[in-house]
């Protein structure tokens, strides 16, 4: 029997864990740098050449060679037709739940009185937005789901779907089906750094856009890094990772699947167990090696799954702070109780009946998450990404808190002459 890739331990603690976060830092940030200056010359060779670029380089990479990007409208509506009525109405519902959820995220636009003047914040959305949906290993429909649907609440009136084709120069039906419920009529039959440049820029038939937003591969990744402050992006994508705290009310069996979900998505992906039952642990354990060899898609040998024993749930809590994970699943007694321990996670699941797959396929929040440990200082998507914000002033002569004076004193500190004088004037009238 093959055996899947295990980390059992239980020397571990909050500063071993920061110790590797910290070498795992180093590790992305070489990943990352041996492959930028190939993507800067991708982004510059679009950037000169435009679509013969685009044609190039998706002939170079993905095996096929284009004469349009753009879907036809027809093959987009025929995907739909075709789609089958089952996973019409799957998509359907999970549309609709999506929706709901996001729909509290929309924010207004707000204004105050101070004295005798007005101030506020216009909230405006995005003119125009790319989603990159990935292709390559698997079909994405879900992810068409997560970052259109956000942007339509927001407002965006113009919504571009980037997805690689495949060596006959296809897109995955499922894909288009999606887009074609949610009433997206571009999509575009690129992918990897070449898209991400071809949208910042703009092509003779590509439209450029003031943001993009999905995940794809370490390409697509350092194109979105390089080309940032050009265009606005989502985030920085890493590997996918879960991290599992499980007390002895948890089901080991369905512990040992969701590790095994994580570990599926990406050769590098992290899947973490913590708990301070060695009961759990070793049930865990046979579990995962008596399901590893039943996937029919087997993934690389090289992924292992860690199962660590902590002290008490306390140290547990403790140990994720410092992962800050993408996802983290507490399957504890009571778990909505814990729910205040967690500081740093992207999405959380709460109970035995929250598998992060259920977050994947739409039950309500996004599954486009910061990675990396970027839960410490970034959010899921939502529509706020889909947001700007333009702070306005509306001051009145006469107003006891316009006090020029005191503003040009400070202009005069900071050695500005001519924002002296453009405060003074006003006290001449």
């Amino acid at each position: 029997m093959n055996d899947c890739p295990l980390i059992l331990k239980t020397d571990i603690s909050p500063e071993t864990i920061s110790h590797d976060l910290g070498l795992n830092r180093k590790l992305v940030y070489q990943e990352l740098k041996a492959v930028e200056k190939d993507v800067q010359l991708i982004i510059e060779k679009v950037m000169n050449e435009g679509d013969q670029a685009v044609k190039e380089l998706t002939e170079c990479y993905d095996l096929c060679r284009l004469t349009q990007f753009q879907v036809f409208p027809e093959e987009i509506e025929r995907a739909w037709k075709q789609a089958g009525t089952d996973f019409q109405q799957i998509v359907m519902k999970i549309v609709e739940r999506v929706r709901d959820f996001h729909q509290n995220q929309l924010e207004k636009s707000w204004w105050f009185n101070r004295g005798h003047s007005q101030f506020g914040e216009m909230v405006l959305p995005l003119t125009s937005v790319a989603a990159y949906i990935l292709g390559g290993r698997a079909s994405y429909p879900s992810s068409v789901i997560m970052t259109v649907i956000p942007a339509q609440i927001a407002g965006v009136s113009n919504i571009v779907l980037l997805t690689p084709p495949n060596a006959q120069g296809k897109v995955s039906p499922d894909v288009l089906a999606v887009a074609h419920y949610l009433g997206i009529e571009n999509v575009i039959r690129i992918g990897g750094a070449q898209a991400i440049a071809a949208v910042a820029f703009g092509t003779e038939s590509i439209p450029q856009v003031d943001k993009v937003v999905g995940p794809g591969n370490i390409y697509v990744t350092v194109a979105k890094k390089l080309l940032c402050g050009l265009i606005g992006i989502d985030s920085l994508a890493g590997p996918s990772e879960v991290l599992i705290i499980a007390d002895e009310s948890c089901q080991p069996e369905w512990v040992a699947i969701d590790l095994l979900a994580q570990a599926e998505h990406d050769p590098l992906a992290r899947s973490i167990l913590l708990s301070p039952s060695a009961s759990v642990l070793m049930e865990t354990k046979k579990n995962i090696n008596l399901l590893y060899p039943k996937n029919p898609f087997p993934f690389s040998k090289k992924v292992p799954i860690s199962l660590y024993q902590v002290e008490n749930l306390t140290t547990a809590f403790e140990i994720s702070n410092t992962v800050a994970p993408e996802h983290i699943q507490i399957c504890c007694k009571d778990s909505l109780r814990l729910l205040s321990m967690v500081q740093h996670a992207g999405a959380i699941f709460l109970g035995n009946w929250a598998p992060v797959a259920l977050g994947d396929y739409g039950f309500g929040p996004n599954h486009v998450l910061p990675t990396l440990s970027g839960s410490r200082f970034s959010s899921p998507l939502s529509v706020r990404d889909f947001l700007k914000k333009s702070s306005y002033i509306f001051p009145q002569e006469g107003d006891p808190t316009l006090n020029y004076q005191d503003f040009a004193n400070l202009a005069v500190r900071e050695g500005l002459y001519y924002h002296q004088k453009s405060l003074l004037a006003r006290m001449s009238e």
